[in-house]
This record gives C-alpha cells, structure tokens and sequence, in this order.
C-alpha cells in the first residue's frame, strides 16, 4: 500500500505551467480556441491557425498574430517554431 507524502506540496507530473509565456485568462483563451479549431478542422487546426496568424500580420495586428501564434503553438509547436523563424528573415 503506498503511503502518502505528508508535510509538502507536490505538484502534478504533467503540470507545465511554467513554460507558458502569458498570463492565466491569456492561456486559458488561446487552449479554448485551440480545441475548438481542433474539433472544427481535426488535423488541419494548427495550420488553419498559422494562417490566422499570418492573416493577422499582413494587416498589422501583433496582437492578434501572437494569440494566433500560442493557439499554433499549442496544436503543433514545430509549425509555430517554423512560422516563428520565417517571420524573422
């Protein structure tokens, strides 16, 4: 039987919270948007959100292009490094 920890706090394996950049209601948007793309589009959702992004940059809206770069990065974080990199040459 195992025995439980007692005296500390021990935080979940699966808790990465420390590796996201923005504030909490920022996150929780941009997972919703997230899966809702992905139950709209399935596989395609990351790219449809990269488009979003770029979309966004071409008529200027930073702000939008990096809600759309979190939700790409959240469904695929290659495609989102990518379009990162690409975006600064």
């Amino acid at each position: 039987m195992a025995r439980p920890i007692l005296g500390r706090h021990v935080r979940a394996v699966n808790d990465n919270a420390e590796e996201w950049c923005g504030s909490w209601p920022q996150e929780s948007e941009a997972l919703d948007t997230a899966l809702r793309l992905f139950a709209a589009h399935g596989f395609s959702a990351a790219a449809q959100a990269r488009d979003a992004a770029l979309i966004a940059e071409r008529g200027g809206d930073e702000g939008r292009v990096g809600f759309w770069m979190e939700v790409c990065r959240t469904l695929d974080r290659r495609m989102a490094r990518e379009f990162a990199q690409a975006r600064m040459r």
